[in-house]
């Protein structure tokens, strides 16, 4: 039996009895009559996970939005569904919503998720990761061991030595040069430049992920301008940028850390500064040249000013 334009079809999204909930098949192939629910042999149970997260979810969440204490992970928990999927929105906004310092953390939790430093042998044209120059300065680096230790090790070598970590001794042509940690450091830290001013923006909606580089100026509610969902009405979603200023002063703050040579000998005792001492000015020299360019691009950034707005408290 045919249908024509304006009849209405029922359907319930369904998943297998013995499959899991919210499985990756399509909605389509998912897609059952309700009589064929009602029938005892049938092998189709209704998708519960699909219209939690789909139909119940995103109206609760944007209901919620406003009360203090919530989150799309925490009410996605409380309704019983995965709440890992939701995480990042809980990050987007707790981000939006802090002052605009870096938090006093340890350095490994400061610059984690960051892209590593890359070098690139002139030798071989292999690239490798620039290990931090603290690694130098570790007690590992003088120790005989094994594992994450012998690592370490390896990564203290490359300063040592200053030569490409996947060619043999042997290979002559792979000495890593001052200008060319400078101009590879220089190179990076444009594509991450121009990875911002590219403003690429995504729908934040689970279905929807638009994907755009323009403004939505229209206005609607509280939201703030240019943060509408292209496909309104069709989808209730707000764009969030891809890579912010915030990304960007980490990454570039990341590479200045990785080649701050000074910060690391300044902590280190007077008994300890000796062992290195005959080391340090090589080092130091090898690496200034790029920490002044990377220093520079990043005190360009705005973002490394401090409003005293956020640090006042109000009585």
């Amino acid at each position: 039996m045919g249908c024509s334009a304006g009849d209405t079809i029922p359907y319930v999204i369904c998943c297998q009895k013995d499959a899991s909930s919210g499985s990756s098949t399509g909605i389509a192939q998912r897609a059952r009559h309700p009589d064929e629910l009602k029938r005892d042999n049938s092998e189709w149970m209704v998708d519960i996970d699909y219209y939690l997260s789909q139909q119940i979810h995103p109206v609760v969440s944007r209901l919620c939005a406003s009360i203090q204490g919530t989150s799309p992970a925490r009410l996605a928990d409380c309704l019983g569904i995965d709440s890992s999927k939701f995480q990042h929105k809980s990050s987007d906004e707790s981000n939006k919503d802090a002052p605009h310092v870096l938090p006093v953390i340890d350095d490994d939790d400061r610059y984690l998720g960051c892209e590593p430093l890359r070098l690139t042998c002139p030798s071989c044209s292999c690239s490798f990761e620039c290990p931090p120059i603290s690694t130098f300065f570790s007690p590992e680096s003088n120790a005989n061991a094994t594992g994450l230790e012998a690592e370490n090790k390896m990564d203290a070598n490359f300063w040592r030595r200053m030569r490409c970590l996947r060619c043999p001794e042997d290979i002559e042509g792979c000495k890593i040069t001052p200008s060319m940690i400078t101009n590879q450091v220089k190179r990076q830290a444009d594509h991450f430049i121009s990875l911002y001013y590219k403003g690429l923006m995504m729908c934040d909606d689970e279905i929807c992920k638009y994907t755009t580089r323009s403004l939505n100026l229209r206005v609607m509610g509280e939201s703030e301008r240019g943060t509408i969902c292209p496909n309104y009405p069709h989808c209730n979603g707000h764009l969030i940028r891809q890579y912010n200023e915030a990304d960007l002063y980490r990454q570039l703050s990341y590479f200045c850390y990785l080649l701050d040579a000074t910060r690391c000998i300044e902590k280190l005792d007077q008994n300890s500064r000796a062992t290195y001492e005959r080391d340090v000015a090589t080092i130091y020299s090898a690496v200034h040249p790029a920490q002044l360019v990377i220093r520079k691009l990043r005190d360009r950034c705005a973002y490394g000013w401090v409003q005293l707005k956020d640090l006042t408290v109000s009585v």
